[in-house]
């Protein structure tokens, strides 16, 4: 079954396929949609790595099919558009230059990220903006501006959807669908495995400033038997892929206990996850409104979860069972109840997870990404 194509203004690259958007790709193209989904441009610092490569989808996007239906288009900038005022025009104008470029010019339109939507221009395509985060909080110096996009959206966009209720309040007077995060079917495929009894702690995301590294080293301090092991890409602003100081100094502390991974592949993010006796989520509150995807995660695979309060702060809805704590001596203390909780929360919060996949999320964004004759995933 074909269905109306849909051109996906990504906030990352195609992979690792870790994200929202991968889902919503994936979803689409199973309903027999024509995707487009346009990357995170490369910037300067890419010239570094591969300038060749980096000149040349600079002076044109290019296409890349993955799938039968789903194509990725690399893109090209000088710096991200959220830098500034300057930076975002010129993003947005090279955006508008690739959506020419992507795909029917009636196909559905979803930018993801704020300062894209003036590259979304008026015209007989459908608009529809797809928020996950609320960026006045993780880039405060650009918070009036980001308030008056917000104010635009609403008063353009066929559609708004938000991760979660919280949201919704960046658009007021503008009606707005929730559609939550979701697990995805890789992480429920097998059963979970024993606890390992190593006083291990994982936690597997991006790495960012919404990661309390300080906190987590006070945190190891207290638990001097523990290990932390973190698996994630960094993306600290200003330090590129690498970590930011305040995760070196978390690694440079603890004597070898606490270890980085880098990017762990979703086929093998069970496998990580599993080989916890708690998994920790210690957001700093810059996380509100956003529902994170790692508590998904962490549920499917039943295993103990320690969080600070603040990574609770306007979430959609969260798995059962869940420690909160604020401070090192709180979380510290959480964490030790967590590890000997009874058995039978583990099983409880694997069935939440399998009332929550990608797929049963399907029908609700389709029908306001493209009205309520969408078609359903077929697989």
């Amino acid at each position: 079954m074909s269905g109306r194509a849909l051109v996906l203004c990504s906030k990352s690259p195609w992979a690792p396929a870790i994200r929202r958007e991968h889902a919503l790709a994936r979803l689409a193209a199973a309903a027999g949609h024509e995707v487009a989904f346009l990357e995170r441009p490369l910037d300067l610092r890419a010239l570094r790595r591969d300038p060749r490569d980096y000149v040349g989808v600079l002076a044109s996007p290019r296409p890349w099919a993955v799938s039968e239906r789903r194509t990725v288009w690399r893109l090209g900038t000088l710096v991200p558009g959220h830098r500034d005022a300057a930076a975002e025009r010129l993003d947005a104008a090279l955006l508008a230059r690739a959506l020419r470029r992507t795909a029917d010019p009636r196909a559905v339109r979803v930018a993801m990220l704020p300062w894209q939507w003036p590259a979304l221009r008026r015209g007989s395509a459908r608009r529809v903006f797809d928020l996950a985060d609320d960026w006045r909080r993780l880039i405060p110096g650009r918070a009036r501006h980001l308030d008056e996009l917000h104010r635009r959206i609403a008063a353009e966009a066929d559609e708004v959807v938000v991760v979660a209720p919280a949201l919704a309040e960046l658009f007021p007077g503008r009606s707005v669908v929730v559609v939550p995060n979701a697990v995805g079917d890789e992480l429920l495929a097998t059963a979970p495995t024993a606890p390992p009894g190593r006083r291990r702690l994982v936690y597997a995301g991006t790495l960012s400033e919404r990661f309390d590294a300080p906190l987590m080293a006070a945190v190891m301090a207290r638990l001097s038997d523990w290990t932390l092991d973190l698996y994630g890409p960094c993306t600290y602003a200003g330090s590129g892929d690498r970590p930011a100081p305040e995760l070196t100094r978390l690694l440079a502390s603890t004597s070898g206990r606490v270890r980085w991974h880098g990017i762990v592949e979703r086929d093998r993010l069970a496998d990580a996850l599993d080989s916890a006796d708690v998994l920790v989520l210690p957001n700093r509150d810059r996380a509100r409104g956003q529902d994170s995807m790692k508590l998904y995660d962490y549920a499917a695979r039943g295993r103990p979860v320690a969080v600070t309060t603040a990574s609770l702060d306007g979430a959609a809805q969260t798995p059962p069972h869940l420690l909160a704590a604020d401070g090192a001596d709180g979380l510290a203390d959480v964490i030790l109840a967590a590890a000997g909780e009874p058995e039978g929360n583990a099983g409880e919060r694997r069935r939440w997870a399998e009332a929550q996949t990608w797929s049963a999320r399907w029908s609700r964004w389709s029908d306001a990404l493209f009205g309520a004759d969408a078609a359903a995933p077929s697989s």
